[in-house]
């Protein structure tokens, strides 16, 4: 029992966490007013990579005390969030790539 209330309420705090997070984003591009805000990707990084290495270690924690249910939440919130940070990268990298080659056609 305290396996399954223990993996629901870490979950949901970081679930919280992140929704926090989001928000204050949001509301920075908001008030920005469509305009780039500075550092934004960096912050994406860190926070989603802090966001997928924590949850990793706390499921190997959570593993060693024989907690399975919770080990198990973690690794999943982990994974999903290292998905995300792939793809957010990817994204990045892919805009900055584009931007390259604009630049380059624009100089011929």
């Amino acid at each position: 029992m305290v396996d399954l209330v223990l993996a629901v309420v870490v979950t949901g705090l970081e679930a919280a966490v992140l929704a926090l997070l989001w928000f204050r984003e949001s509301v920075k591009a908001w008030a920005a007013q469509g305009c780039s805000v500075p550092g934004r990707t960096r912050r994406l990084v860190v926070v989603l990579g802090a966001g997928s290495a924590l949850p990793c270690l706390a499921a190997v924690g959570f593993f060693e005390i024989d907690l399975k249910a919770a080990a198990v939440s973690q690794a999943l919130v982990a994974m999903v969030l290292g998905s995300i940070l792939a793809l957010g990268l990817a994204t990045e990298v892919g805009r900055w790539l584009s931007r390259g080659r604009r630049k380059r056609g624009a100089e011929r």
